[in-house]
Formats: structure tokens, sequence, C-alpha cells
């Protein structure tokens, strides 16, 4: 069904119905005439039997004489000898109407021909003629009559008026089928004519159809292809008609289409990969909550896997509150829309702190939501890590700060002219001072190594070289508090990229808190072992302490951060902050490993130097 709407067909029939309609009409109009035709040729001649038989003497002298009479044998002969020779039906009919003789029927069943309109013709004027249907056969008859006049013999062919009264009058008759019988041959011929012509003008159309209809299928075959996305397509214009032009006019709206869907393309890869790069998780709805753009972020933090996330396009058209399975998240969603501004909430999620932000927008004429997902643990642990710096550092400098206090008004009192009290107390306020130097200047060290202020000088330098030197040093410590200090590196170990002096900075302070936290009789123990993959070389140093409970793990190496057990030592607290953030600048790591009472082991990786 769908060929035949095609503008081929849409060409072909109504021009074929319109060669037919016009080729049937001049079918029915030739054969109109032709018929038209014959009937006067069948006129003519039997007006001129007619004439010639009126003339005739022995029939002129019958009527004159009143010789004959109705059904009369003579003139019944003769009528039938005529009608045979003229292959015509012959009837002799008197001026009052009343028939003498018919070559094919009886007189006496013949009453009331004068009413006949060739006979009044005749009489009127000589001869008549009228086309009627026979009231014997009662089909279609073509009759013809001429008035037989006294005295008047051998007038055949002349159709001059009587110039007497008529005797009566000679009818000649012819059924009209004889005519349909002369013209079935020129049907025939009309016919095939016809249906030859029909035929070229079927044939013409269809050949005009198709040549016109091809551009427009070319047209449609390539403006499918660009409907499948491939937008080289193009269809060669032919000729300067309008198919040409409409074909150059589809082409520059081809390369319009591909500069268009390349600007789109690339407006949308900016905004994917923009999505895909940023830090919060993101969902774009439409304004009934289906889902139309996500980044991998967004997908992580609503808990979808890995191979959900990455096949972006299982996801799109899918309701909100079916991906994401979070009420705190669609709740916060509905409140943008019902209010038409933005909404906000925080909440915990899996140990995690989540703030989730919708605002409405408008794209593509619709109303569209964004959803942001952003996780604030981070934020939130910075957070705490200032309010407990704040809080350490006040602590920390409260105490100093109370005895150097204490130490002044005692020496205003009076203690600074005791010759006895005075020093000691001044040996106080020294040592109280020393303390928040050396605060001062482990917080200026640490800020300058988080900044990049501090200049590192990396070479190459054997691992024996950042350990053994600051070991040595401590040996006396661990001596004066009974505990072992030993040193195990194996042989052959690569050379490490390090500036010697910040690793010793490093090892001594892990080390000297191992000595500190741990009892007399106790061991340290300092090893190196180089990774399975040869990039890196990890130092160790175990101790048999009193151990990091497990709750702090994570935040030893804060800022002047203290386990419970530590708080009564001496120290400012910054030591391991100062090591991390060495560590981290020679693009090592460092953790610790420990068990509460029974001992800890901090670690720290350093890159191993190229080519060693």
């Amino acid at each position: 069904m769908l060929g035949f709407r095609s503008i081929r067909w849409r060409i072909a029939v109504p021009f074929c119905l319109f060669t037919a309609a016009v080729l049937a009409g001049v079918y029915a109009f030739s054969l109109s005439q032709f018929r038209q035709f014959h009937i006067d040729q069948f006129r003519s001649r039997l007006t001129a039997d007619a004439l010639l038989l009126s003339g005739n003497s022995r029939l002129n002298e019958g009527l004159a004489g009143s010789l004959w009479q109705a059904g009369d044998i003579e003139l019944t002969g003769l009528v039938r000898a005529w009608a045979d020779q003229l292959d015509a039906r012959v009837t002799v009919v008197l001026a009052d109407g009343a028939v003498l003789a018919d070559s094919q029927a009886d007189p006496s069943n013949m009453a009331g021909q004068s009413e006949q309109p060739e006979i009044r013709e005749a009489l009127a004027e000589g001869t008549g003629y009228s086309v009627r249907a026979s009231r014997a056969s009662g089909s279609e008859t073509l009759y013809a009559a001429a008035a037989v006049t006294p005295g008047e013999t051998g007038r055949a062919g002349t159709d001059s008026s009587p110039q007497a009264e008529p005797l009566g009058v000679l009818r000649l008759s012819v059924p009209g089928s004889e005519i349909e019988d002369a013209l079935d041959p020129l049907k025939r011929a009309l016919l095939v004519v016809t249906l030859l012509a029909l035929v070229a003008g079927v044939g013409t159309a269809l050949v005009v159809s198709e040549m016109t209809a091809r551009p427009f299928k070319r047209l449609v075959h390539v403006a499918a292809r660009l409907a499948q996305g491939e937008l080289e397509a193009r269809i060669e214009p032919k000729g300067p008609d309008e198919a040409g032009q409409l074909a150059r006019a589809f082409n520059r709206m081809r390369d319009r289409l591909e500069s268009q869907v390349a600007s789109v393309s690339r407006e949308r890869e900016r905004l994917i990969s923009v999505l895909n790069n940023l830090v919060d998780g993101v969902f774009i709805l439409d304004d009934e909550g289906r889902i139309r753009l996500f980044n991998p972020v967004a997908a992580r933090m609503v808990g979808l896997d890995s191979k959900a996330s990455a096949d972006s396009r299982s996801l799109r058209g899918q309701p909100l509150a079916q991906i994401v399975r979070d009420h705190r998240i669609v709740e916060t969603w509905q409140d943008c829309m019902q209010d038409g501004k933005q909404a906000e909430s925080i909440f915990q999620r899996e140990n995690r702190t989540m703030r989730v932000i919708a605002l409405p927008f408008v794209a593509g004429g619709s109303g569209a939501y964004i959803v942001l997902l952003q996780d604030m643990t981070e934020l939130h642990r910075l957070e705490r890590v200032r309010r407990d710096f704040v809080s350490n550092i006040s602590h920390e400098l409260r105490t100093p700060l109370a005895s150097l206090q204490a130490l002044t008004e005692t020496l205003r009192d009076g203690a600074l002219d005791d010759p006895a009290a005075a020093p000691r107390f001044l040996d106080r306020v020294e040592t109280e001072v020393d303390a928040l130097v050396q605060m001062v200047r482990e917080l200026l060290e640490l800020s300058r190594i988080e900044s990049g202020q501090v200049p590192f000088r990396f070479q190459p330098v054997p691992v024996s070289e950042t350990v053994l030197t600051p070991v040595e040093r401590l040996q006396p410590l661990a001596a004066r508090s009974g505990i072992n200090l030993i040193v195990d590196l194996p042989p052959r170990l690569p050379y490490v990229y390090a500036d010697a002096q910040r690793i010793h900075q490093v090892v001594t302070n892990l080390v000297h808190n191992a000595l500190k936290f741990s009892s007399a009789g106790g061991a340290v123990r300092v090893s190196a072992a180089a990774e399975a993959g040869g990039s890196h070389v990890t130092v160790s140093i175990n101790d048999t302490g009193i151990g990091v409970p497990a709750e702090d793990t994570d935040r030893i190496f804060e800022r002047f951060f203290k386990t419970d057990r530590a708080r009564a030592s001496l120290g400012t607290g910054l030591g391991l902050a100062i090591a991390k953030h060495i560590v981290q600048a020679h693009s090592g790591r460092i953790w610790v490993d420990s068990t509460e009472l029974r001992g800890s082991t901090f670690s720290f990786t350093l890159p191993v130097a190229p080519d060693h």
C-alpha cells in the first residue's frame, strides 16, 4: 500500500486515468460520428431508392386507376421483388393511410400508417425520413418514403415537390442492426487504436513519473542515511530544473546540519568532559525527575556498580528515585521541584558526610533540575583538624605561658632579691622560653615545608647513610633508657633518591619517639627492605612500647595530636606532622601499624634512585 502512495503513482495514476477518460471520450465521439455518417449514408440511399421506385409506371398506373386493393397479389409480388433487390422492406401506403402491400407483413394488420412521421412528411414535401422503433419488431428502424404522384415517372434522383396531389407513398425501411453490423469492423479497429493509444499513454505516464520520482527517491534514500547518522551522505544534483535545485538545497541543508551536529557534539563532549572531571556528583533531570545526564562520581556516590555507571545509556530515562534509592536525596529534589528554588540537605551516608544541592533551570524550553552530590567528609575532617589544632596549640601554649606568668610573679614578689632562689627561677623561665621557641621553630618549619618553600637537595644516597647517622646520635639515649637499639639493613639495597639531611630528621623523630614510649629492657629495631616492584625502599622503625590506640592511628600524623598516654610526655606534637610532609615531599608515604600495649611499627617509603 505504501508503494501506491509514492510520488510516482501519485503522478502516474491521475495521468493514466485522465488519458483513459480522454481516449474513452474520443472513442465514444468517433463512434457516434461514424454511426451518424452511416445513418446518413443509409438515409441517402433509401431516399434515392424510394424516389426511384415511386416513379415506377406500373405502380403509378395502378394507384391512379385504383386497380389494386389491399393485399393484391400482383402488387405484393412486385413489392417483394423490389425488397429482394434492395435488401430492404418495401411498403406501399395510400394517401389516406391504408396499406396496399408490404414485403414482410400482412397489410390488414398495419392500420394507422398515416400517423407515421415519414408518411406525413412524404405526403407534404415529397420525401420523408425517420428513425424510430418498428411496431412489428420493436427494434430501431430507419424509414425513407417518397410520394407517388400521377403522371410522373422516371424521376430518380429528383427532390422536386409534387405538382399534384399524391396518390400514395412508397416506403423503404432497414433495421438499425444493419448499421451496427456495418459498424462492427470499424468499432474493432477503433477499439484497437484506442487501446494502443491507452497503452502508449500509460507507458509514457509511467516513464515520466519514474523520471520525475527518481530524484525524490534518491533524496529519500540520502535523507534516510542522514537519519541513521551517516552525515557524509550527499545527493548529486543533475540539471538546472526543480529537482536539481532541490538537490542543491538539500546538500546545503546537509552541510548546515553536519556543522550543527558537529557543534552540538563538541558542546556535548565538553559537557561530558566537564561532568566526568568534576569532583562532585551531578545528576541532570528532566521536569519529571528522569535522568538525562550524570557523571561517574554521582554513580559511585549513590552506590552503583562500575558496569552500570560506565553504561550511562542504560540509566538514562530512569527515575531518580529508582536509581539512587535514598529518600533524602529524592526529598531534596522534590523540595526544589515544589518550591521552584534551590534546596539543600546534609546527612551521613555510609560513614561519609554528603551534601545534596538541587536547583532548577530551563533546558530546551522546558524545566529541568541539577542535583549535586558533594562529599563533605574531608572538609568536615579538615574542620575537625582545625578545631583540634586550635585546641591543641592553645593547650600546648597554656602550660609554658602559665609557668612563665607564675615565675614572673614569684620573681616580682621578692624571689628576684633572693640570691639562692633567683637563679633557679631564671633557669625555669629559660626552659619555658626554649620550649616556646622550639614550638614556634617547628611550626614555621612545618609551614615552610607545606608551602614548598623549603629547598630539598635530592640526590642518590645509600639507605645506610639516611639511617645510621641519626641512630648513632640516639645510641646514648637508648643506653641510658636501657633499650636495645638495633639496625638491620640487608646488603645490596638500592640507592634512594632523597635529601639525606631531611630523612635524618624523619628517622631521628621516629626513633626518638620509639625510645620515649618504650620501657627499659625493650628493643627498637630499624630495618629497610626493597619493595617487590623495585621502585621504592621501605624503612621501618619497630618498638615494643605502649603502642597507638586503633582509633588514633588515622590522626597520629596531625599537628599537635597526642594520644592520651602521650599527653604527659614532653614534646610539641609536631614531629610526626613534619616527618609526614618530608616523606610526601619525597613522593613517598608514611604509616603506622600498631597493637596497643605491644608496640608499634612506623614505616615510610623512599623512591629508588634512577640507574641504581
